[in-house]
């Protein structure tokens, strides 16, 4: 599938790859492997395609993914809505872009997919994943958009970070994916010098992390989640809106990485706390260190 094949091999590959997934999916939602997240990007990549007929079996083939993850995991493809949302920042957005991938014909194939789960059979009809699949693609028909814009809006400051907010809130359900907008709109802050707006980011990152280690084993010393922070800003609460499809805390990797621990939230404290002191905003740092002291005093 990474090769410029003939349609009728593509074809027929799309067939053999639906039969795989049916008859061997815990090779691919099992495995720690990156097989399903580079087959959800080459699935995206061919529903780009301008020809109809490889169009079509892509979205088919992207739409069955999503449904024997759903049934595989009883009633949740968490992962591989996560694993398209990254393919698709990667499509618009880096290296594997190019001339051959058409946005109009993405957004054909994603409408095609929305039918197919419309028309879905009596006993999937009854469970989550008709709406599952319309939040999905409502955000990736957001994030399509505003990552394209984001390249038109490269020197116009104050456009491109109302872009990046909203692609960040695209990913709501995909705590790494937040994290990760959180930190890219910090850190083009920092280049204007805007150091308060780049602390603000910061305070959403705590929150975020704070809320998943709350989730995992509540502590004495640690914040009781996002509402600890609403004394430094009170859209520190929109971090603990976390839907019920969200995966539970470290499954199929999802907020495994070094921040989602109390070491990662000490020094993303202590980053806000700095921000804030440089931004002259010390009432603000002095809040941060009220949830940062009992921490340090914790671990001595």
């Amino acid at each position: 599938l990474t090769r410029n094949q003939s349609v009728q091999a593509l074809m027929n590959f799309f067939g053999s790859q639906r039969s795989f997934v049916n008859k061997f999916h815990n090779l691919l939602f099992d495995e720690e492997s990156d097989n399903c997240a580079d087959l959800c990007l080459l699935l995206l990549k061919h529903c780009g395609s301008s020809l109809s007929t490889i169009r079509s079996q892509a979205a088919g083939s992207l739409y069955c993914l999503m449904r024997q993850n759903f049934e595989f995991y009883g009633n949740n493809f968490s992962r591989v809505k996560m694993l398209i949302t990254i393919s698709l920042s990667s499509l618009v957005g880096g290296s594997t872009f190019d001339a051959t991938f058409s946005e109009a014909s993405l957004r054909r194939a994603l409408k095609t997919i929305l039918v197919y789960a419309e028309e879905e059979r009596p006993d999937l009809q009854e469970t989550s994943f008709p709406e599952q699949v319309k939040d999905l693609l409502f955000n990736l028909h957001m994030i399509l958009s505003d990552t394209i814009k984001m390249k038109e809006y490269q020197e116009d400051h104050e456009m491109l970070l109302d872009l990046m907010n909203r692609i960040a809130k695209g990913y709501q359900n995909s705590p790494d994916l937040r994290l990760t907008w959180l930190e890219n709109m910090s850190k083009k802050h920092i280049e204007r010098s805007n150091y308060t707006e780049s602390a603000m980011c910061h305070v959403h990152m705590c929150a975020l992390v704070a809320e998943y280690l709350h989730m995992l084993e509540s502590q004495t010393y640690l914040p009781v989640g996002a509402v600890t922070f609403r004394f430094i800003t009170p859209n520190a609460l929109s971090e603990s809106a976390v839907s019920d499809d969200v995966l539970s805390p470290g499954e199929d990797g999802i907020c495994m990485g070094n921040r989602f621990t109390e070491a990662g939230l000490k020094n993303l404290l202590e980053a806000a706390a700095e921000k804030f002191q440089i931004a002259g905003m010390y009432e603000a740092m002095n809040n941060v260190y009220k949830i940062l002291i009992p921490m340090l005093e914790h671990s001595k």
